[in-house]
């Protein structure tokens, strides 16, 4: 019975122990009203969202390539490796890892630039004039990146507008 009660207090101690480790942030983590503080920062933030477009999932391939897949412009030759064989022959599920993968890209981009552009609005209060003429700019080419995602996102994956059923 007291080796009983003893293994209760041992587990209910270890439960709280992990718990109360639960509320603590990462070590190499940055809050989030911490990271982008300065024109500088901002300057770098859209050197990564330009960055993100490098993907392999973007312009320089999937983004690129899988249309002109489906488009016919690829025919399959006798010896082919059959490496993009589904999307050529339209048997596309939603498990496919190109298809995911562009998706994925462009709603994390989307993302990125949502970010910045939250953290621009704190730092157009606190900054002078010239700074916040660098700002707009660079708050002009988050919202173009983020304007063209979501164009990608409603070319690649949504149905062709109709009017007949637009209200639905």
């Amino acid at each position: 019975m007291i080796k009983k009660i003893r293994n209760y207090i041992l587990l209910a101690a270890v439960a709280l122990s992990a718990a109360s480790c639960l509320d603590k942030l990462p070590e190499d983590e940055v809050p989030f009203d911490n990271a982008i503080r300065s024109v500088s920062d901002v300057n770098q933030a859209v050197i990564g969202i330009y960055d993100a477009f490098k993907s392999s999932a973007l312009y320089s391939g999937n983004l690129t390539l899988l249309p002109d897949l489906q488009a016919d412009f690829v025919y399959a030759v006798n010896g082919y490796t059959n490496t993009y064989g589904n999307i050529w022959r339209w048997d596309i599920l939603p498990t496919n890892t190109e298809v995911e993968a562009v998706y994925g890209t462009l709603n994390a981009l989307i993302g990125k630039c949502n970010f910045l552009l939250e953290r621009i609005a704190v730092l157009e209060q606190e900054v002078d004039d010239e700074d916040y003429e660098k700002l707009q700019q660079f708050k002009g080419e988050a919202l173009f990146a983020r304007a063209l995602s979501y164009s990608d996102l409603i070319k690649m994956y949504c149905k062709a507008y109709d009017p007949a059923t637009a209200a639905d």
